[in-house]
């Protein structure tokens, strides 16, 4: 019996002794022969692969067991394993453009990654064959994600993975999944903690192939201030976004959303928000507008802006409505928009909210249970989106202890707490504001993390 008789196929029917041959074919080749680092690299991450561990081939790990650097390695300030993956990509492409050339099968390593892909010589395409299936998947999820809902979503990303899938060294295509996933957690469609990771991981994988990228930077910073309150090194990114593409409109957009809005510098963020609407166009724009005036408690503009309420703009109205004590008006629209968006955690919470508000408790309720049902159901729903509900119903207490658990959980929208007037009724209480320091939104202590607040 083979030592790899109990693992799966690694490709349909291609067997683990049949990608050992290659590697044996691959080594005693000329272009291998002298290469003794690249052997030893070539030789460990298969064996890795095939023994089920290539979640472990990380630059560490092949720095230490492969080049035996001491335990205090850090790749950070030593590049070499990044070097010797390069140049081991680099060989592989000679030996298969020559002696290897009709070879059964053929293994390669995307760049940017150290887990080998093993492909049959016939299933490979050609590069522009590639290229052609990553643009459509590509223009597929463009379209998708441009509808900004949960199903759409979710079904653009699986296209992006599909366009990286296709095309590895195509940085557009890492960089639309990280914005894929940074509105996953920003719209609340995705529990955060588990997306934001993401979101750094495709981002940083597009600066490997385009340092130059201003739609990575974004998405860095936006990491960095909603998912780990690090507000100096966000606005950093956003400003290197804005230098990198100054023609662009979402540079300025996340500058004031994610950076000023949280810190309560509403002039700062709307006049950011105007340069936007001067450049190019930005997905998110109208809805981000719309929340700056809302949190500037410019409950009026809120309702003078132009079109009708899509879903995004119906809780904005609503929330403005219950504001300026007319919360039947805002009953009355978002129960017409719920019909519509049934699974619209933030729609369902606001007219939670304004019920609550509006004494109807029952009604509150309702849409406190709905939540908690679809949560029990295995989707996500935000604590913050509960707390708004049990704020209006005016139990307090209820309200924080849902806080806390959005904070412990990373929810983005804990970054507008201190400035969103619907939990105005909470910031009397001590432990509302140890939440707020907690994440710097407390004025002297944002002070002194960074001169730009």
């Amino acid at each position: 019996m083979s030592r790899y008789d109990k693992l799966p196929k690694i490709v349909d029917d291609l067997s683990p002794e049949a990608i050992q041959s290659e590697v044996e074919r691959i080594l005693a080749s000329e272009k291998f022969a002298r290469s003794k680092r690249l052997r030893s690299l070539l030789r460990f991450t298969v064996a890795q692969t095939l023994q089920g561990n290539a979640d472990t081939l990380k630059e560490y790990v092949i720095g230490t067991e492969v080049l035996k650097k001491p335990d205090s390695y850090d790749p950070r300030s030593d590049s070499l394993v990044r070097v010797l993956a390069s140049r081991l990509r680099v060989k592989l492409k000679e030996y298969y453009s020559d002696g290897g050339s009709e070879d059964p099968l053929v293994i390669e390593f995307p760049k940017g990654k150290y887990v080998p892909r093993f492909q049959r010589r016939e299933q490979l395409q050609s590069e522009t064959e590639k290229k052609l299936r990553a643009r459509n998947a590509y223009s597929r999820g463009r379209f998708l994600a441009s509808k900004l809902n949960e199903e759409s979503l979710a079904e653009a990303a699986q296209h992006f993975e599909e366009a990286i899938d296709a095309d590895p060294n195509w940085p557009q295509a890492h960089v639309a999944l990280a914005n894929t996933y940074a509105f996953q957690a920003f719209l609340g469609l995705r529990r955060p903690r588990e997306v934001w990771p993401l979101v750094r991981t495709q981002a940083e994988a597009t600066l490997e192939l385009d340092e130059m990228s201003s739609e990575a930077h974004i998405a860095i910073g936006m990491a960095y201030a909603l998912f780990e309150w690090r507000w100096p090194d966000a606005d950093l990114h956003f400003q290197k976004a804005i230098e990198r593409d100054s023609y662009a409109g979402a540079g300025h957009l996340w500058r004031a959303m994610a950076y000023f809005l949280p810190a309560g510098k509403m002039s700062e963020a709307q006049q950011e928000l105007h340069r936007a609407h001067e450049l190019a166009p930005a997905p998110f724009l109208d809805e981000a507008t719309a929340l700056a005036l809302f949190f500037a408690e410019q409950y009026d503009e809120v309702l003078r802006l132009d079109g009708p309420p899509p879903a995004w703009l119906a809780w904005i109205r609503g929330s403005a409505l219950t504001a300026l004590n007319r919360p039947q008006e805002a009953i009355e629209l978002l129960e017409r928009w719920q019909l519509e968006e049934p699974y619209r955690p933030r729609l369902t919470a606001t007219l939670g909210y304004a019920c609550g508000m509006a004494g109807q408790k029952e009604k509150a309720q309702a849409a406190l249970n709905k939540l908690r049902d679809r949560r029990a159901n295995g989707a996500w729903v935000g604590n913050y989106e509960m707390a708004l509900i049990e704020t209006g119903l005016g139990n307090r207490n209820d309200a924080i202890v849902l806080l806390q658990e959005a904070l412990r959980e990373k929810e983005p929208a804990m970054c507008f707490a201190n400035v969103d007037p619907r939990l105005a009724p909470l910031r009397d209480i001590p432990k509302f504001g140890g939440l707020m320091r907690r994440m710097a939104l407390v004025e002297n202590e944002v002070q002194t993390q960074g001169a730009a607040f």
